[in-house]
């Protein structure tokens, strides 16, 4: 008990050092986390420690408030860590006794019986210091740890072989002059059809490499035809008298505004190298990305509320039309600000190895395409309420003006919604395909395509099948062919 008691009072005092020694002092520790182990329980005399049969010196102890798995630094509760590395080379094996690391399904399991018999983990080839191979006990010159470092093993080939590493004494493995990084654990692997080799497995690369090709060139182009396009939707709505300060046409307007503004940091965060921006820009900029594309959907949702409302002859006054968008606008900047200054995993969601969502997990699923959603099926939701009240009216052959003109608008901005719905569908499937496939496949330029189709759908769906817009333009064009077609007075002389 009184060993424990000791141990724990070692520890808090420990921490406190630690603690009190500032932010310089602490991100210093006597060795590389993958060259500790983790000691509590251990303890021994003149303040040393036993781990293993292998006595440690204090300044080779420390606390650690934190492991690392994958590469990533993850909080954990302060326990006592050793460099035992450095007091004994050590050789990390990457499973038990009698076992493989399978590279397909990436986990240990056991060979099949036909195969030959496993070679022991208890003695390996090792390069002596004398430049003599031996093979060796390991345990009695050697630290052994049977873990795997990362998730995600891979082994080293040139070509379609195996390279064959040499293991040292003083526990490095090089190749021709090349060290093999720390972050390994042998496996046998399996030498043409009979023979085990031992090979040092690395963790796979976790960063996410910056690539500027084909695709993101396709990507990048089609947004900004897509821009073009609700520029143009932008300027027609803002030229025509009967909608530049309708409801309707300021809500339209804003929306293409975000759309312009959003399409254009996504062109942007594809065609620069995360390396290249600051951190600060790679929060920024995709926060803002995130909440212009967010805020265009509930502009949707406002609009299909809106003209539901039309058809009950509720008539929106700027107090109304404030009071219900404002809060809009809160949530979509306050939902970015929240995203921006989150982690999904322990890691930040922007400004990573990527200025945008890491297509390796589901951070977009979350903070993207379910507020998108959601968005969706508000606008389905009173899409449904205004077909259901619309089927309920008795058909009349003459309209009055301001029925037909809402109906007008309720079928061209749902045509768009329609579209809109389906690009969105396009990209969350390509997503969820290339997420299981762990890699970028062709369907990436189905994504492309179809940010292209968005802005045609737009030019085509609000402005080609809204009934004021076009007798707006048809305006416009008689007015120029009366320009054409008239005799300037000064001919009459």
């Amino acid at each position: 008990m009184s060993l424990r008691m000791a141990q724990f009072g070692l520890l808090f005092i420990l921490a406190a050092a630690h603690s009190s020694s500032g932010y310089h002092e602490e991100t210093h520790y006597p060795c590389a986390f993958i060259d500790t182990a983790n000691i509590t329980g251990s303890y021994g005399s003149d303040g040393s420690y036993v781990h293993n049969w292998t006595v440690i010196p204090h300044h080779f102890v420390a606390v650690y408030d934190f492991v690392i798995e994958n590469g990533i630094r993850i909080p954990a509760t302060p326990h006592l860590r050793a460099c035992v590395c450095k007091k004994t080379p050590c050789v990390r094996i990457c499973c038990q006794e009698g076992e493989i690391y399978d590279l397909e399904r990436r986990q240990c399991s056991v060979p099949t019986a036909e195969l030959s018999t496993l070679p022991s983990q208890s003695h390996m080839e090792v390069e002596l210091n004398n430049g003599s191979l031996r093979d060796v006990a390991l345990q009695p010159r050697f630290s052994i740890h049977v873990d795997t470092p990362c998730g995600h093993m891979k082994a080293v080939t040139k070509g379609f072989e195996y390279v064959h590493w040499t293991l040292h004494e003083n526990g490095t493995i090089s190749h021709r002059g090349h060290i093999f990084s720390k972050h390994y654990c042998f496996t046998p692997l399996l030498h043409g059809n009979f023979t085990w080799e031992w090979q040092p497995l690395a963790c796979a690369p976790e960063k996410l490499h910056f690539v500027l090709g084909v695709r993101e060139w396709t990507y990048a182009i089609c947004l900004l035809i897509a821009i073009i396009s609700m520029f143009i939707v932008l300027m027609v709505y803002l030229l025509c008298s009967e909608m530049r300060n309708s409801f309707y046409g300021v809500a339209i307007k804003t929306y293409a505004i975000c759309m312009i503004l959003g399409y254009a940091l996504l062109g942007y965060l594809t065609l620069h190298n995360p390396a290249n921006l600051s951190i600060a820009a790679c929060r920024i900029l995709p926060s803002l990305a995130l909440m212009y594309l967010v805020l265009s959907f509930y502009i949707l949702s406002f609009i299909s509320f809106k003209l539901y409302l039309s058809f009950h002859g509720v008539v929106f006054t700027k107090l109304m039309f404030w009071l219900i968008f404002t809060p809009i606008v809160l949530i979509a900047v306050g939902w970015s600000f929240f995203v921006g200054f989150s982690y999904y995993g322990y890691r930040l969601i922007f400004g990573g190895d990527t200025c945008w969502f890491d297509p390796r997990n589901w951070s977009i699923m979350i903070y993207l395409y379910a507020p998108v959603f959601v968005a969706c099926a508000i606008c389905g939701f009173f899409y449904i309420l205004s077909l259901i009240y619309i089927s309920e009216q008795p058909e009349i052959e003459t309209e009055k003006s301001f029925e037909s003109i809402e109906k007008n608008r309720f079928r061209s901005f749902w045509k768009y919604v329609g579209y809109t719905a389906l690009v969105w569908l396009v990209c969350v499937c390509v997503f969820a395909f290339n997420y299981y496939r762990e890699e970028r496949s062709h369907l990436n330029y189905a994504v492309s395509f179809c940010m292209a189709f968005h802005g045609f759908a737009a030019l085509y769906a609000l402005i080609g099948k809204n009934q004021q817009i076009q007798n707006f333009l048809r305006r416009i064009d008689n007015e120029e062919d009366t320009c054409e077609n008239s005799v300037p007075l000064s001919s009459f002389g």
